[in-house]
């Protein structure tokens, strides 16, 4: 028998400035997130950022959080309901887990071996479509880490980036479509990473180029969609610090409507389920500035999340097919 471990980023476990403080902590203590020794992550995180940030960023998941009993956060919310539409339709078990967080990978691992006594292989799949060290990277090393600790009586098979797959890209289109009528500019808004990352993963080859995979994306879902890539536009989201990449969304965009392009549409192809960075960066804060700036129409593409179209290409991805 096998499984499958949906894994994710993270999210603070309930909406508190207890909890996203120490998610915050929790996730900018790696240095595959700082590129800083992790001594010093360690400290900045946890008796500076966090304390300091914590605040403003729980007004931030404030905003996006579900409203309905139990109160619970939109990315917990969208990958429980991924992974108990992917577990009826394919008949296969499926847990998450978070990087950073609860559940754990190791809580996620264990709750697939108590289901699956004699389970044989356990397909990880990670929720990250292009390749980043501070995402794909440090899942890889954590898993590694609890994976062997101890034997196990089952295999692990990872998903490698999928950001070309026909059946991502088509489910990206199917998605989209219905947003992007009466449009002037399609935005593609990718999460930013400093440069320096960057240009060390570009030097190891395409499979770890995150820049010519997220261009890969824009190109081939523009091509499916047929939208002429001229009548789009790329720019970077929750970058902090100027030496990360650019064009910034959260500056940028407010240039459009002066351009002329008062109507756009805006998606995130790299965050397949909604998140703080999709549902309070694009539709909340991206939006007032633009409309600020004169914009007449802001069309946010909601993520996949547990759309007929993404569960069906999570398993023609899983089977290699």
């Amino acid at each position: 028998m096998k499984g499958i471990l949906l894994v994710n980023i993270g999210t603070p476990a309930v909406c508190s400035k207890t909890a996203v403080g120490k998610f915050m902590g929790d996730m900018l203590s790696d240095p595959l997130i700082t590129g800083m020794p992790e001594w010093i992550s360690r400290f900045l995180a946890r008796k500076i950022i966090a304390p300091f940030s914590s605040g403003r960023s729980l007004n931030k998941y404030r905003q996006i959080w579900r409203k309905e009993e139990p109160l619970i956060s939109p990315l917990i919310y969208n990958m429980q309901k991924l992974a108990q539409s992917l577990e009826e339709k394919k008949n296969i078990p499926v847990e998450i887990a978070m990087r950073y967080g609860e559940p754990t990978i190791e809580q996620g691992l264990k709750r697939l071996e108590k289901r699956c006594p004699l389970i044989h292989e356990v397909i990880i799949f990670p929720l990250y479509p292009h390749y980043a060290q501070s995402t794909t990277q440090t899942t890889i090393d954590e898993i590694g880490r609890i994976f062997y600790k101890r034997a196990h009586s089952y295999r692990l098979k990872l998903v490698e980036p999928y950001f070309n797959h026909p059946a991502f890209i088509n489910a990206l289109v199917k998605n989209a479509a219905p947003y992007l009528e009466d449009i002037d500019k399609l935005v593609f808004s990718y999460h930013s990473l400093p440069v320096d990352q960057v240009e060390a993963a570009w030097k190891k080859g395409k499979e770890f180029d995150y820049v010519y995979q997220v261009k890969e994306t824009n190109r081939l879902f523009c091509e499916k969609i047929k939208i002429p890539l001229q009548y789009t536009l790329l720019l970077y989201a929750s970058q902090r610090g100027n030496n990360w990449l650019k064009p910034f969304l959260v500056t940028d965009i407010a240039d459009l409507p002066r351009l002329g392009w008062k109507r756009v549409a805006v998606i995130a192809p790299g965050f397949p389920v909604d998140n703080l960075e999709t549902l309070f960066d694009i539709d909340i804060q991206a939006r007032e500035i633009f409309m600020k700036a004169g914009g007449e129409k802001f069309v946010f593409v909601p993520s996949l999340n547990y759309s007929d179209d993404w569960i069906e290409a999570i398993w023609k991805i899983t089977l290699g097919v």
